[in-house]
C-alpha cells in the first residue's frame, strides 16, 4: 500500500509542479511541446502494452471492446462540454469559437478531465501489474506538467493571485491522488471481467485525450520535427518495459 500512496503523491505533485513552473518560469512553447510529444509516446506505449494487454487478459474481447469504446466516448463528451464553455481555448489548434471567453477555471476543469482517467488507470495498474504501474506513473508525470503550465495564462488573465492559483492546483493534485488511491482500494476485489472493462475504459479515455489534446497541441507548437519525440517516447518506454 505504501507504493500506492507514493505513486498517488507523485501523480498529484506533478500537477502542482507544472503550475509552479508556469508561474515562476518562462518556458518556450517549443520546450513544452517537446515534453508533450515525448509524453504522448510514453502514454501510447503504456496504454497499448500495459492497460490493453491487461484488460484482454482479464476479460477478453468483450471487456476490451466495451470498455475502450465507452471510455473514449465519455472523454469526448466531457471534453466537448469543457471546450464549449471555453475551457480548451488555450489550445491554439482548436479553432472553433466558444460561446464564452476562455475561463481559467474551465481550463483547470479540462485538466482534471484529463487527469482523472489517468489516475484511475494508475490505481488499476498498480494492483494488476506493478511494472505497468511504473510505466503509467512516468507517462502521467510527463503529461501532467505541460497541462498545468498551459493553464496559468488563463488564470492570470482572470486576476487570480499566485496563492489562489497554487491553491487551485493543490486541490486538483489532491483529487487525482485520491482517484489513484480509491481506484486501487475499491476496484481491487472486482471480478476479472469488470476489471478488464475498467482498464480498457481508462485506456480509451487516455487515447481520446492524446488524439484530441496532447498530440495536436505538441504538433502545433513544435512543428514537423516534433513527431520524432513521440516515436522516441514510445520506443524508450517499450524497451524499458521489456528489460
Amino acid at each position: 500500500m505504501t507504493i500506492v500512496f507514493l505513486y498517488a503523491l507523485i501523480n498529484g505533485f506533478s500537477l502542482v509542479a507544472g503550475a509552479f513552473i508556469g508561474i515562476y518560469f518562462k518556458l518556450q512553447q517549443k520546450v513544452i511541446a517537446a515534453v508533450m510529444a515525448f509524453g504522448s509516446g510514453v502514454l501510447i506505449c503504456a496504454l497499448t502494452f500495459g492497460l490493453m494487454e491487461e484488460a484482454f487478459g482479464h476479460g477478453g474481447f468483450d471487456s476490451v471492446i466495451t470498455g475502450f469504446l465507452i471510455g473514449g466516448i465519455l472523454y469526448m463528451a466531457g471534453d466537448y462540454a469543457v471546450h464549449h464553455f471555453g475551457g480548451r481555448k488555450h489550445r491554439r489548434h482548436q479553432h472553433s469559437p466558444a460561446k464564452h471567453d476562455a475561463s481559467g477555471l474551465m481550463i483547470v476543469l479540462g485538466s482534471t478531465l484529463d487527469g482523472v482517467p489517468e489516475s484511475i488507470a494508475l490505481g488499476i495498474a498498480l494492483f494488476a501489474n506493478q511494472t505497468v504501474g511504473m510505466i503509467m506513473i512516468a507517462a502521467i508525470v510527463i503529461s501532467n506538467i505541460p497541462e498545468s503550465i498551459a493553464s496559468i495564462g488563463g488564470l492570470k488573465r482572470e486576476k487570480f493571485p499566485t496563492i489562489a492559483i497554487l491553491a487551485i492546483w493543490i486541490s486538483i493534485g489532491i483529487v487525482v491522488a485520491l482517484a489513484t488511491i480509491l481506484s486501487f482500494v475499491f476496484l481491487h476485489d472486482l471480478n476479472a471481467g469488470t476489471v478488464g472493462i475498467l482498464e480498457s475504459l481508462a485506456a480509451g479515455a487516455i487515447l481520446a485525450m492524446l488524439a484530441g489534446g496532447m498530440m495536436p497541441e505538441a504538433y502545433e507548437e513544435g512543428g514537423y520535427g516534433i513527431s520524432i519525440l513521440t516515436i522516441v517516447g514510445f520506443l524508450v518506454t517499450f524497451v524499458l518495459s521489456r528489460i
